[in-house]
C-alpha cells in the first residue's frame, strides 16, 4: 500500500491509595480496589457523556477494558510522525485525568493519590498490552503473512522491549512471558503474536487489519518509532513480495516459537534453532529483515542498534533504547545502595521507571519520565504538536471527518453516537416533518473528504423548525 493507517491501544496499569491521615496527601493509606480507582478516574469522563466509552474530537477513544483498565486508542495515523504525537496525546489525556481525580479527592476532603503506569505487566503477574494496529489490503494472505513476520516479531525486543526486572536477571521484553502463539483469535489466555478476529474497521471487501498483540508499551519515543517504523518497512516488502514486485522475505522458520521468544528476551544475542536445524542468532534474523526491506526510515537507528547490541556495546543507546535504559538505572541504583540483584526493592524501581502522574507543580513522578526531562532520554515529539492533538485530529485520514463530526453534535447539543466506522445523530430531520436517525458510513480510513459528511455537518448545524 502507497498509504497506511496505523494506530496503538494502550492498555495502562492503575492504582490508588487514600492518603494516610499521618502523612498529609502523601501515599500509605489504605488501597482503593481497582474498580473504585477506575470509576474515581473516569468520574468526569462519565459526567460529561453519560458513559464511559467515548470516542474524541480528536478522533481517538477513550474507554475502560477488562479488568478496570483505562485504556485509549489513538486516531487512525498515515504517518510515523503523527502517530508518535496521538499516542502521546493519550499518555497526557489520562495523566490529566489524574491529576483532577487527584483534585477532586481533596476538594472532597478525602485525597487520594493515583498511581498511572504505561507498562505491561503488574506485581501479581497479570499482563495488558500495547496493541499495534496496521491497515493492509484484504488481498494479502493473513497466515502467509504472519508466518513471513514471525521470526521478525519474535527478535523485535531487542530494537524496542521495554525491559522487566526479574529476581533470575534482566529481561529485554515485558510481554515474551505471556506470549504463545504465533495466529489465535484469543488475546487473554494463550495469546498470540498476532490477533486473527477478523475487524477491519474498515470496507472489509478492501481491508483487513493486522492486529499485533506481541509489542510492550514505550515510554521512550526512539523505541516506540522503531517499534511501528520497523515493521511497516518489513510490511511494504512483504506486500511488494506478494504481488512480485520485490525479493521474498528471509525465510526463516523457527522450531520453537514460544521457546524462542523467551531466549531473546533473556538474551539479545540469542542463537535460536530454526525448524530446519540450523541455528541462528537473534541479531542476524533483524539483519536478515533489514537487508530485505532495502532503504526506509527506519533503517539507520535500526542498523545502530543491532551494531550496537553484536559488539555487546548496548550501553551506548542508553537513552535511546527502552531497554538499555531501564537496566541501566536499575544497575545504578542497585551499585549505589549495595544491593544484590534479586533484591526486592529493585521491582519497585521497575514500576517507578513507568510512572506516567505528575505532582501538582508539573514534576514527573516516574523515573523515566524524570530523565527525560532532564535530557537523559531522548524525545522526538513537539509539545506543542501533543497538546493540538488532545482536540485535533490527523488532518489526513478519516479521523478528521470523526473529529468534525463529534464537534459540531457537542457544538450543538445534538445526541448522537459513534464508531470506527459510522456516526448517527438522533434528532435531525426526517421525512415528514419528525426527528429521527440519520447516519453516515465512514468506510475508508483514509478518506478526508465526504459529500454525505458534509450534509450531515449541514444538518447538525439547521435550527429545527417544527411542522
Amino acid at each position: 500500500m502507497s498509504r497506511r493507517v496505523i494506530g496503538i491501544e494502550t492498555e495502562y496499569g492503575l492504582s490508588a491509595r487514600r492518603a494516610d491521615p499521618g502523612r498529609g496527601s502523601q501515599p500509605g493509606g489504605v488501597r482503593l480496589s481497582g474498580g473504585e480507582a477506575a470509576q474515581r478516574l473516569f468520574a468526569p469522563v462519565e459526567r460529561e457523556h453519560a458513559s464511559s466509552n467515548v470516542f474524541l474530537r480528536n478522533g481517538g477513544r477513550l474507554y475502560l477494558d477488562v479488568g478496570s483498565h483505562p485504556e485509549y486508542a489513538t486516531a487512525e495515523c498515515a504517518s510515523l510522525g503523527d502517530l508518535l504525537v496521538h499516542e502521546r496525546a493519550g499518555d497526557e489525556l489520562l495523566v490529566a485525568l489524574a491529576q483532577r481525580a487527584e483534585a477532586d479527592g481533596v476538594e472532597a476532603g478525602e485525597p487520594v493519590r493515583f498511581r498511572l503506569l504505561k507498562n505491561n505487566v503488574d506485581p501479581h503477574g497479570n499482563s495488558y498490552g500495547c496493541h499495534e494496529n496496521y491497515c493492509i489490503g484484504r488481498g494479502l494472505d493473513l497466515p502467509w503473512l504472519a508466518a513471513a513476520v514471525t521470526p521478525f516479531l519474535v527478535t523485535r525486543p531487542l530494537l524496542c522491549g521495554a525491559g522487566r526486572w526479574t529476581p533470575d536477571g534482566f529481561a529485554i521484553s515485558q510481554r515474551a512471558e505471556v506470549l504463545h502463539d504465533e495466529l489465535s483469535s484469543m488475546t487473554t489466555r494463550t495469546r498470540p503474536l498476532i490477533n486473527t478476529r477478523d475487524e477491519p474497521l474498515a470496507d472489509p471487501g478492501r481491508f483487513r487489519r493486522l492486529h499485533v498483540i506481541s509489542g510492550d508499551s514505550n515510554l521512550s519515543e526512539p523505541s516506540a518509532a522503531l517499534k511501528v517504523g520497523s515493521l511497516l518497512a518489513v510490511l511494504d516488502a512483504a506486500e511488494a513480495a506478494a504481488a512480485g514486485r520485490g525479493p521474498a522475505l528471509p525465510a526463516l522458520e523457527l522450531d520453537d516459537v514460544p521457546g524462542s521468544l523467551r531466549a531473546v528476551s533473556r538474551d539479545p544475542r540469542a542463537v535460536l534453532r530454526l525448524a530446519s536445524g540450523a541455528t541462528i542468532s537473534a541479531v542476524d534474523v533483524q539483519r536478515r529483515y533489514l537487508a530485505a526491506v532495502g532503504e526506509s526510515a527506519a533503517a539507520p537507528r535500526w542498523a545502530r542498534v543491532l551494531d550496537a547490541v553484536e559488539a555487546g556495546a548496548e550501553d551506548d543507546l542508553d537513552g535511546e533504547v527502552e531497554w538499555v535504559t531501564k537496566r541501566a538505572l536499575l544497575r545504578r541504583y542497585a551499585e549505589a545502595r549495595g544491593l544484590s540483584w534479586a533484591d526486592r526493592r529493585l521491582a519497585q524501581v521497575d514500576l517507578a521507571f513507568h510512572e506516567l502522574t505528575r505532582e501538582a507543580d508539573g514534576t514527573p513522578r516516574g523515573l523515566f519520565r524524570l530523565l527525560e526531562a532532564r535530557g537523559a532520554a531522548v524525545r522526538l515529539t513537539d509539545p506543542d504538536a501533543v497538546t493540538r492533538a488532545l482536540v485535533e485530529p490527523p488532518s489526513d485520514t478519516r479521523a478528521v471527518l470523526r473529529g468534525r463530526l463529534i464537534s459540531a453534535a457537542q457544538r450543538e447539543k445534538r445526541r448522537y453516537t459513534v464508531d470506527w466506522l459510522q456516526f448517527t445523530a438522533h434528532d435531525l430531520p426526517v421525512a415528514g416533518g419528525r426527528r429521527g436517525d440519520q447516519t453516515v458510513q465512514l468506510p475508508d480510513p483514509l478518506a478526508v473528504a465526504d459529500d454525505a459528511v458534509e450534509a450531515m455537518l449541514a444538518a447538525l448545524s439547521a435550527p429545527w423548525v417544527a411542522p
